[in-house]
């Protein structure tokens, strides 16, 4: 595959994405024609699924595919980037192999975004039609930029043994590649941030300023949180290839790159996935800002239960995680000692699960809830945003420290002040964790505006803080260090390559029930407070029919997926052979 010619690969993609736009819009034409015409109201019904369900499904598939190929080439880009200056081959190749993941992956999505672009208008004309009024610039924009982006992606990984020598000029390409993925975030948010937090519009829905209707309350905390989301998204799907790819290996060495290369995903996803909180506090600071309503209706009443399913999810995430570095100690040389350690990170992350498992009230009885009141009187005060906003940053440290028990786990520091130090690193751990309880418990006395506004931030800035603090300390301290041995790569249980496909598949499920709620916020309007919906699917579903659903999208998505796997397997095998001849 890589000894084509990059010319013909670029024109080979460029055509292969032409057919399949062009397909697209045949198909609509085609459709158009051949289904009965629009109702009153300006919607078609998709047979059996129904309209809202099909779209959900497609779009949330085409979502999932675009996060991967959009958060992938961030870290691999930067892998090559460190494996040049530090002329490491193995950073090069793991570079290699992601790239080899995200460019077989742009046809899937390249073909999930036709459906999509076929379904939207086709079954919403209406809606299609006033975006195309006020965002419609935008709308091919982003075809343009995808073009110039097929193209920048098919060179970056066709000429990578070509370019060996010119490592510079080849990652200035992934650095295009991402200015272009990037782009294309910004548009699909400001389409989304339109729907949701509109502006730059008459009540009535005419265009008065387009720009303003770009730049809405949401765009821009929405690309933040879907750009950190994706490079969680993207180095976790590249893990559980790595964990696949272990499982079926045959030789050690094999099974000791990819232990490697799991474990080099895995990092960038957990450690990228230590933002996500804060990134999305300022997403839901900006919807409460928008409009108060929203921001009720999505952190409680109907979606107070997701909130709880949620932390189910996350609180399954952390375990995986942890799990996963507590089993890493067995192939570091001198991690036993350590292990004494894990108990109490385990007691920590389980009463954090626990706080924010609690929901603020729970739907009872009418008796019941006469002899309760509004809230449980000993769990109420566990459910509100101060204990769980306490609970996920005290839940993240606990897991940044099973990161750097790992990290430095086979090493023993020489520096005169090794003594001092770790007295430090546990005085850090101390009253940082301190400061966020005291803080998480003073938010029970002071408003909602100040609890939301100044010392949830402060709380997420403490963490931060620390990780930042902790991070250099151990560096300056390890600096140097004696080495008691050299981490045992692929020796480790298979359990353990199946704790990283489980963070995978559970962030994924996470992402779709997410994406429902979002969606959910704007009720039953298109463009909330301008365009009502007012097709038979106008109705917020039970989160019951809602993970249902995630969970086909979810099952369809890993099935896509291990068929990209397979063929990259496929396609390794067959080069493999030809060079055999």
């Amino acid at each position: 595959m890589a000894e084509k010619s990059v010319g013909s690969s670029i024109l080979k993609g460029l055509i292969k994405l032409s057919l399949i736009l062009g397909l697209g819009f045949l198909a609509l034409h085609f459709l158009k024609g051949a289904l009965p015409a629009p109702t009153e109201d300006g919607y078609r019904a998709f047979p059996v699924l129904g309209s809202r369900v099909w779209v959900w499904i497609i779009a949330q598939l085409h979502l999932n595919f675009a996060a991967f190929v959009l958060g992938v080439p961030i870290f691999a880009v930067s892998m090559e980037f460190v494996g040049w200056k530090k002329s490491d081959e193995r950073l090069d190749r793991i570079a290699y192999d992601f790239t080899k993941l995200f460019t077989l992956a742009y046809t899937v999505t390249a073909i999930m975004g036709s459906v999509l672009l076929v379904s939207l208008p086709l079954f919403y004309p209406k809606f299609i039609d006033h975006m195309m009024k006020i965002l419609g610039p935008t709308w091919w924009a982003y075809i343009a930029i995808m073009y110039g982006e097929v193209i920048v992606c098919y060179y970056y990984y066709y000429s990578w043994k070509k370019m060996k020598d010119k490592k510079g000029a080849h990652v200035f390409l992934g650095l295009l590649l991402n200015v272009f993925g990037t782009v294309l975030l910004l548009a699909t948010s400001a389409w989304v941030g339109y729907m949701t937090t509109p502006g730059g519009v008459s009540p009535d829905g005419n265009l008065i300023n387009r720009w303003q209707a770009i730049k809405t309350y949401m765009w821009i905390p929405l690309s933040l949180h879907r750009l950190v989301a994706n490079v969680v998204f993207g180095a976790g799907i590249a893990a559980a290839y790595a964990a696949f790819r272990f499982i079926t290996a045959e030789k050690d060495e094999e099974r000791a790159y990819y232990d490697w290369m799991g474990y080099t995903s895995a990092m960038i996803s957990i450690g990228f996935s230590l933002i996500l909180p804060g990134v999305g506090y300022l997403l839901g600071v900006e919807i409460y800002s928008f409009n108060e309503q929203m921001g009720i209706q999505l952190m409680g009443g109907f979606f107070a239960w997701l909130w709880v399913m949620q932390a189910i999810l996350i609180g399954a995430i952390l375990f995986f995680v942890n799990y996963y570095l507590w089993i890493s100690l067995n192939k570091m040389p001198g991690g036993e000692r350590y292990f004494k350690y894990v108990k109490y990170l385990f007691i920590v992350v389980l009463l954090g699960y626990v706080v924010w498992l609690t929901p603020h009230s729970v739907a009872l009885s009418l008796g019941e809830a006469r002899k309760m009141g509004a809230y449980h009187p000993a769990l109420g005060n566990l459910g509100v945003m101060a204990a769980k906003n306490t609970a996920v940053v005290i839940s993240y440290l606990a897991t940044f420290l099973s990161y750097s028990i790992f990290r430095i786990s086979n090493k023993e520091p020489q520096v005169s002040w090794a003594k001092a130090g770790h007295k430090t690193r546990a005085a850090i751990i101390i009253m940082s964790t301190v400061a966020v309880l005291a803080l998480g418990v003073y938010s029970y006395m002071v408003p909602a505006a100040v609890r939301v506004k100044v010392l949830s931030p402060i709380q997420f800035g403490i963490f931060f803080i620390s990780l930042i603090v902790l991070y250099v300390l151990d560096s300056r301290m390890y600096k140097g260090a004696k080495i008691i041995g050299e981490p045992k790569w692929g020796k480790m249980p298979e359990r353990s390559q199946y704790a990283l496909i489980a963070i995978t598949v559970t962030f994924t499920w996470l992402m779709g029930m997410m994406g429902y709620m979002r969606a959910g916020g704007r009720q039953h309007w298109h463009v909330y407070g301008i365009m009502k919906d007012t097709s038979p699917g106008a109705y917020l579903p039970t989160h019951g029919a809602a993970l249902v659903i995630v969970s086909i999208i979810t099952i369809i998505f890993f099935l896509l997926i291990g068929l990209l796997f397979w063929s990259i397997m496929r396609l390794e095998k067959a080069s493999e052979a030809k060079g055999k001849r």
